[in-house]
């Protein structure tokens, strides 16, 4: 095996290596970090066993094709970068404390019962090895589903305050939409929209789990959520982070947990965003890896007229020019799917192919929000 288990979880400790701040970065850019353990698997070569030469001539050869793919990179400051990261005295005695903790990391999963799976295992699931960056390993505690579950399962996203008529009651209520047709609504337990998407389904009995942008050792984030994730655990739920298991929550971990909510599932229902907030990261995650994006359109109901907190969905939905605080352009824009009522969304949970529904507008009343 070219890569074993403590390799892997030696890539995830430098995935997670940030020079911390108040907006915190990677100390190697995960792309070029990518590029490298790519490239090397399809050479045979293991990072870690090269010598100086050979692994500076990996890295020129691995940015040189980054540069191809894209020519805006500053291809010298890469080579510089990775450079200084792998081959440099400071770098040298960096990635050896970081092997320190490969053992303590393993002893730590198995005093807590954190589970784990590689990128080479079987049960890796298949679609986030469709990602240009899938994890390098999967932390998880309670029942992890199948590549067959995965086949049904969405994920139910918005805003930390949605507003309090509708967005909480309409999360809940596809939370419970999902538990009766055996669909996971696999989200990201964030206060709001997240949480009470996952309540819904934790009412119907229906199966929920939670991607944490933190270590599985840590104490869970928000901490308001914190009985919320045991209830999931009790309910044969999940909790899964792609972070060695004594990492920190920070922001850019957030940011960057969102592609795998949109990434594991077969797409994402979005209640409620503003024309700013990490939903808009994980809409344009859900629309650039080619799945379902789904969101709601409150264009229908006079009383959310110019309120923040829808203002994303109606930028996105009627194709407005205003600028959001991710950019998202016109063609992944068409993509977007939108629903008023509650029951088209059985038409898509139904569809067995649901990248191949482009254009699919749901014209049925959404009866979900007609409690008011």
């Amino acid at each position: 095996m070219l890569y074993t288990k403590e390799d892997f979880m030696l890539f995830s400790l430098i995935y997670s290596d940030v020079l911390q701040g108040r907006y915190p970065v990677p100390k190697l850019s995960h792309d070029t970090l990518y590029r490298l353990f790519f490239y090397s698997v399809d050479r045979k070569q293991n990072l870690f066993k090269l010598d100086k030469i050979s692994l500076r001539k990996i890295i020129l050869e691995s940015v040189h094709i980054l540069k191809l793919e894209n020519s805006r990179i500053k291809a010298e400051k890469r080579v510089e970068n990775a450079v200084l990261y792998f081959l440099s005295e400071d770098g040298i005695l960096n990635l050896e404390k970081l092997k320190i903790r490969v053992d303590k990391e393993f002893e730590i999963c198995e005093k807590e019962k954190i589970e784990y799976i590689e990128y080479f295992s079987k049960k890796y699931p298949k679609n986030l090895k469709e990602l240009e960056d899938p994890p390098f390993m999967i932390f998880y505690r309670g029942c992890f589903p199948s590549e067959k579950e995965l086949e049904k399962s969405l994920a139910v996203i918005g805003s930390r305050k949605p507003e309090k008529k509708y967005g909480r009651e309409i999360a809940r209520r596809m939370g419970v939409l999902l538990a009766r047709n055996n669909w996971w609504n696999i989200s990201g337990l964030a206060l709001g929209c997240d949480e009470y998407g996952h309540l819904g389904s934790l009412e119907e009995g229906g199966q929920t789990g939670a991607i944490l942008g933190q270590g599985l050792a840590t104490p869970i984030y928000p901490k308001e959520n914190r009985k919320l994730s045991e209830k999931i655990l009790e309910e044969n739920g999940f909790l899964m982070s792609e972070l060695p298991p004594t990492t920190s929550n920070l922001s850019i971990f957030f940011i960057l947990r969102n592609r795998l909510q949109s990434g594991m599932t077969q797409g994402i229902f979005v209640v409620q965003t503003g024309r700013s907030g990490g939903t808009l990261h994980t809409i344009k995650y859900s629309l650039e890896q080619e799945r379902k994006t789904i969101l709601w359109d409150p264009s229908y109901i006079e009383g959310l007229d110019g309120v923040d907190e829808v203002l994303g969905n109606k930028i996105l939905i009627e194709a407005r020019k205003d600028k959001l605080g991710v950019a998202i352009g016109g063609d992944l824009r068409r993509e977007i799917l939108k629903i008023k009522h509650a029951e088209g969304i059985y038409e898509i949970l139904n569809k067995k192919n649901l990248k191949k529904l482009r254009d699919f507008i749901i014209k049925s009343y959404f009866r979900m929000c007609m409690y008011v």
